[in-house]
């Protein structure tokens, strides 16, 4: 989940997108895109030299992405952190009730097939 909060940030494309677009696992989405702030790691690959973008006439691959990045960063750092405190907070939550599954499944005798 954190990845695909830092690549939406960064290259304004999820996760699954960046790795595959153009690619025999995702065909059918666009991986040429320069000149545009959606980036995929193919075209990140093989950007030229120069390529236009919207702001700026000559881009290299990092002005892109420092442009992405400026406008969400904020957005990517607090995003990642709630994910990182959500998740904590939903193991501790629910500790008892796996506990207690566990302790089930020893007293049927299924503890060593099945662990919860």
């Amino acid at each position: 989940m954190v990845a695909n909060v830092w690549t939406e940030a960064a290259f304004r494309n999820n996760a699954w997108d960046f790795l595959t677009a153009g690619t025999a696992l995702n065909p059918n989405t666009r991986w040429i895109g320069q000149g545009e702030a959606t980036i995929s790691l193919k075209e990140l690959i093989k950007w030229p030299a120069g390529a236009t973008t919207g702001s700026t006439v000559t881009a290299s691959r990092g002005e892109v992405v420092w442009e992405n990045l400026e406008g969400e960063w904020l957005n990517a750092v607090i995003q990642s952190t709630l994910i990182g405190v959500g998740g904590k907070l939903i193991r501790k939550v629910a500790r008892k009730p796996i506990r207690m599954g566990n302790r089930l499944l020893k007293t049927a005798g299924l503890r060593d097939m099945v662990r919860v």
